[in-house]
């Protein structure tokens, strides 16, 4: 059982790689920029779709609407992306692996060796750790783009 643990939270970083949306931040700048931006588009067209019945005299209100409609869905999309990395990054970082409904060694303890614990450190580093530094950062842009519109809803 020495090199179980190890290989669980390392073939997990290359699984969330794999998904959907969790892939998102490992790309370049431009993509995860445009992967962003369609993802914002998309909510878009269905947030005007469902608000347009019923603020159709109020066209300000429904720009409005639909504009918190896109950013707080894409900060809640970025905060479960940040929390399944950082799900990552703790396994990574910890002397001490855990077993999580893994199989008939369920809830036992497995101590990672120094040089799998160094290992697992610099792939926090260098691999994990820019990918939730990107994701907060586009959390901060998002939460400053909707409190610049609040305060434009204020004025008007």
């Amino acid at each position: 059982m020495s090199g179980t643990g190890r290989s669980a939270s390392i073939k997990r970083i290359f699984k969330s790689k794999k998904l959907f949306f969790f892939n998102w931040p490992t790309l370049n700048l431009n993509n995860y920029i445009i992967k962003l931006l369609k993802f914002s588009l998309i909510i878009l067209f269905f947030s005007i779709t469902l608000t347009n019945y019923y603020y159709q005299e109020f066209l300000i209100e429904l720009i409005l609407l639909n504009f918190f409609i896109v950013i707080y869905s894409a900060i809640f999309l970025l905060s479960r992306i940040y929390w399944g990395w950082s799900y990552i990054a703790n396994r990574l970082t910890k002397p001490i692996v855990e077993y999580e409904e893994s199989g008939w060694y369920d809830g036992q303890i497995w101590v990672k060796p120094i040089k799998i614990l160094k290992q697992d450190r610099l792939i926090f580093y260098y691999k994990v750790l820019p990918i939730l530094n990107r994701v907060k950062k586009s959390i901060v842009y998002f939460l400053l783009i909707s409190i610049i519109f609040f305060l434009f809803t204020i004025i008007i």
